[in-house]
């Protein structure tokens, strides 16, 4: 079994591996690094929850491969969105306590279904309702949606981010509750501190 190092270590050296052996790729890293500086949170904000991500996705995989492929992780200054379905409540508690022990975790949100039933259809349907809203947040001028991520789980969509303003995080949520399909809107919506 592959160990949880050894994931983290490829994850980091197959960019750098990458960014020597291609300039294209530099340019795609170097654009990366553009992007992030436009979100709300810095550049060591992103840095964290990327890394808080990768750690908890690799536990998950090292300690149970049912919470490995059926939970989502999205991670916004130290806040961590659990979603997806699992088979029962011990795995959705399980998934919980493993998010809890990566460093840097401020909070768990658990919005993991319990269901007994994979349908591929509905997957599917969750994947193209979260295309839609994340192509209308990029279509919308006021807003900044490099600063939210998408997940839909059984057409309920969990939206975590940092908006700019209360009206911004209003519009993502009007946005999102008029696609086609969408059930519920559930956010966790952060209002930015920034000064300009």
């Amino acid at each position: 079994m592959i160990k949880k190092n050894y994931i983290l270590i490829i994850l980091f050296l197959i960019p750098s591996f990458l960014q020597i052996s291609c300039a294209k790729v530099v340019t795609g890293t170097a654009a990366k690094v553009v992007t992030v500086s436009k979100e709300e949170r810095s550049i060591g904000e992103f840095v964290d929850d990327t890394i808080i991500k990768t750690v908890i996705k690799n536990a998950y995989f090292d300690q149970s491969e049912d919470i490995f492929f059926n939970v989502d992780v999205e991670v916004s200054q130290g806040r961590v969105l659990l979603t997806g379905t699992v088979k029962t409540i011990d795995l959705k508690i399980e998934a919980t306590r493993i998010a809890w022990g990566a460093k840097g975790v401020a909070t768990v949100i658990n919005e993991i279904q319990i269901s007994n039933s994979d349908n591929i259809l509905n997957f599917a349907d969750d994947l193209i309702i979260s295309t839609k809203v994340m192509g209308k947040l990029m279509l919308d001028e006021n807003i900044n949606s490099l600063n939210f991520s998408v997940e839909t789980v059984n057409q309920v969509v969990y939206i975590i981010g940092i908006a700019r303003s209360v009206n911004e995080k209003n519009k993502v949520t009007k946005i999102a509750s008029e696609v086609f399909g969408v059930i519920e809107v559930i956010d966790y919506i952060t209002i930015s501190n920034k000064t300009d």
